[in-house]
């Protein structure tokens, strides 16, 4: 299990020198499992400890670029990159005083003073310091200079192009789950409280779980989704809804799930909703009746895309939320 080091102090970890991998994470998606786990190797061959470093808030978000959102809070990214085997995490703050650091300065007071870089994993696109204006070009020229070296990992393609958090954004809000998962390397998941609902589904006769996200998170397209739903460390299937619902004149967008093959109370209980594809738009039904027909088959669905998927237990939170 990694060590993990919140905050700006500038101490090295007990662990001594490392090989150091720098970036936001968010989604600690394939590209980003390639640059760790060179880091992990690296470290290995040297004797060394490997460290990764994290920002928290994101520099977007401590931008204020307007509609960011995340793919993944803080504490999800901890536990995918935990998962990787790197040893040590480290999350710095992104503020002002980090913001406004000359990049010469970064790399010398940040990556090799405070945390004893012998050596930097980036990518080629790999940006850092003030108004982004470090690259590899002046890793290179520093490394010289304060003796450590910098090991370059190719992009890391999908369909031909680079995978990046933005496109895995963009794949989520589109509803396309299949493509997000594939550049993730799990399905993309919400986990959040289970919060009281207006029992709108229970009288239909399959009662949801309204679940409250964490803020500033990316969502999926309106629609109806296939699903798997962890609560209390077991799995279900689970069809979802994102949006409005129409027919019972509700406009405002919820997110509720209706667990297949559970029985009980999820209000007040953690709940992970991990996306597998999207079943159709959201439809405004002339009645009840036809609403409760229409999500009868939707269920069948769940059922055959969730069998079709036989999802391995390591994409599963290992706390099952």
């Amino acid at each position: 299990m990694a060590e993990i080091l919140i905050g700006s102090d500038k101490a090295r970890s007990k662990r001594g020198p490392c090989v150091v991998t720098v970036g936001a994470f968010d989604g600690v998606h394939v590209g980003h499992q390639d640059i760790v786990r060179t880091a992990i190797a690296t470290a290995r061959d040297r004797g060394v400890s490997s460290c990764v470093v994290t920002f928290d808030p994101h520099p977007a978000a401590y931008a204020g670029i307007e509609g960011f959102r995340y793919l993944t809070s803080l504490d999800d990214r901890l536990e995918y990159l935990d998962a990787t085997g790197v040893d040590v995490i480290r999350v710095l703050p992104f503020d002002a005083d980090l913001a406004k650091t000359p990049p010469d300065e970064y790399i010398r007071d940040v990556l090799v003073g405070g945390l004893g870089a012998v050596a930097v994993v980036v990518g080629a696109t790999h940006r850092f310091g003030r108004g982004g204006k470090g690259d590899v070009a002046l890793l290179d020229h520093m490394s010289a200079h304060l003796a450590f070296t910098v090991q370059l990992v190719p992009a890391t393609l999908w369909n031909g192009e680079i995978i990046s958090s933005s496109r895995i954004r963009e794949a989520v809000s589109d509803g396309r789950m299949a493509d997000a998962r594939e550049m993730l390397g799990r399905p993309y998941s919400l986990l959040g409280e289970v919060v009281e609902g207006d029992h709108r589904g229970a009288e239909l006769g399959f009662p949801t779980a309204n679940l409250a996200p964490p803020p500033r998170r990316v969502l999926p397209a309106l629609g109806i989704y296939a699903a798997i739903a962890e609560v209390g460390g077991t799995a279900y299937p689970a069809g979802v809804h994102v949006g409005p619902v129409p027919t019972f004149g509700c406009e405002k967008p919820t997110i509720e799930a209706h667990l297949l093959d559970f029985e009980g109370d999820l209000v007040g209980r953690r709940l992970r909703l991990s996306f597998l594809r999207r079943l159709r738009g959201i439809v405004r039904f002339d009645n009840r009746e036809e609403l409760a027909r229409q999500i009868g088959q939707d269920l069948d669905l769940v059922r055959s895309v969730v069998a079709d998927h036989q999802w391995p237990p390591e994409l599963l939170s290992p706390e099952g939320g």
